[in-house]
């Protein structure tokens, strides 16, 4: 039993057997013989002896962190994907509020104006990058009712499919009698742009009460 375990013991220290067919080429060489290719063998292992003994370990370890860092980047995707996912509904949301209010302040626009100059009327429109790029100036000293600019128009503002990139600002179109020309803002006298200025007010109030408005960058043409 001592010698048993002694040979176990000896067998652990020699490691894993080599293969059936290693093990047969060797087979029929003597002990000298094989002592010698041990030495040589050992010559050999020698060269390496300066190798790192923990690179394995560290192998081993850098590869674990890769596949957790691997993982988190897929979660971080997902997590990207999400967001983009939800700013586009906000965009989406944020351009339906925009033309929402735009059409709403417009329809009560018109019937403000026609309640404060009956025999007028008066419209809202939106300002955009075409219009500006077509004009190459201010189009409000222009006629805006050409064919060419209507065309644009139509294109800028589309209300079942509204560009809300494109929009640049809103301007005023008004006539105060029945019949006659349609002005813009920059044509009309400082009464009447204080009229028109108190129908955009009401028009507002009408669309979303509120205590008070404040007004940023106002710009009369």
């Amino acid at each position: 039993m001592n010698k048993r375990e002694s040979y176990a013991t000896k067998i652990q220290e020699l490691g894993a057997l080599p293969p059936p067919a290693e093990r047969e080429a060797f087979a029929n060489k003597s002990l000298s013989e094989l002592m010698k290719l041990l030495e040589a063998v050992n010559k050999k292992l020698k060269k390496y002896s300066h190798v790192n003994k923990k690179a394995y370990d560290q192998y081993v370890n850098f590869s674990e962190q890769r596949d957790s860092l691997l993982k988190r980047k897929e979660e971080l995707d997902q997590g990207a994907s999400k967001v983009k996912e939800l700013v586009e509904s906000l965009d989406r949301q944020k351009d339906e509020a925009i033309n929402r209010t735009f059409r709403g302040v417009s329809a009560h626009f018109k019937d403000v104006f026609k309640e404060l100059v009956p025999l007028g009327a008066g419209e809202l429109i939106m300002r955009t990058s075409i219009d500006e790029d077509t004009d190459g100036e201010d189009d409000e000293d222009r006629e805006p009712g050409s064919p060419e600019a209507q065309a644009k128009k139509k294109k800028a503002y589309d209300p079942n499919n509204p560009d809300v990139s494109l929009y640049r600002g809103v301007g005023v179109k008004v006539r105060f009698s029945a019949v006659g020309e349609n002005f813009m803002m920059s044509q009309l006298s400082g009464g009447q742009k204080a009229l028109v200025a108190l129908a955009l007010i009401f028009a507002i109030q009408r669309c979303d009460p509120a205590p008070f408005y404040i007004f940023d960058e106002l710009v009369s043409y």
